[in-house]
C-alpha cells in the first residue's frame, strides 16, 4: 500500500470508529461492560474498535494506553482517545474521540450514561490526573 491508501484507510477508520463509538451516547455505566446495554470508559472504546477491525479484544484503560494507543496524537485524523494518567503515569480513565473536538465519557459520574464532553469539560472532571492525548497504532489491535 502506499502512502495516499494507507492514509485513506486510516481516515475510513476513523470514521467508522467514531461512528461506533457514538452509540454509546447515553449507555448505563457499568463496570467491566463494553456493549451499548452497559459499559465502562474502556468497554465502550474497545468495543467501537472491534467493530472496525472484526476484533474481540478487550483491555483496561491502561492497557489501551500502554499497547494499544502509542502515538502521540498530532491531529483529529486518526483514532484517539484521551487518557488521564494518575501520579505514576497509569491511565485511570479513558474517553475515546467521536471528532469535532468530542469525546464520548462512560463514566459513574455521568448521570444519563455515556456522555459527549470537550477536553476542556473533561479536564475539568478529571483534574487531579494528567491529561494525555494519543493514535491508535492501527497494526497492533489484530
Amino acid at each position: 500500500m502506499n502512502r495516499n491508501e494507507t492514509e485513506s484507510l486510516a481516515y475510513l477508520r476513523g470514521e467508522l470508529f467514531r461512528t461506533a463509538l457514538a452509540e454509546f451516547n447515553g449507555t448505563p455505566y457499568v463496570w467491566g461492560g463494553s456493549s451499548i446495554d452497559g459499559s465502562d470508559c474502556s468497554g465502550s472504546v474497545c468495543a467501537a474498535l472491534n467493530a472496525v477491525f472484526g476484533t474481540s479484544i478487550r483491555v483496561t484503560a491502561d492497557g489501551l494506553y500502554r499497547f494499544y494507543f502509542t502515538r502521540n496524537a498530532e491531529s483529529d485524523s486518526h483514532i484517539q482517545a484521551a487518557f488521564f494518567l494518575d501520579e505514576n503515569g497509569k491511565a485511570v480513565h479513558v474517553a475515546g474521540a467521536l471528532g469535532g473536538g468530542l469525546y464520548m465519557n462512560e463514566s459513574c459520574i455521568e448521570k444519563n450514561g455515556g456522555t459527549p464532553r470537550t477536553l476542556g469539560e473533561l479536564k475539568a472532571m478529571y483534574s487531579p490526573f494528567r491529561l494525555v492525548r494519543r493514535w491508535l497504532t492501527e497494526d497492533v489491535w489484530v
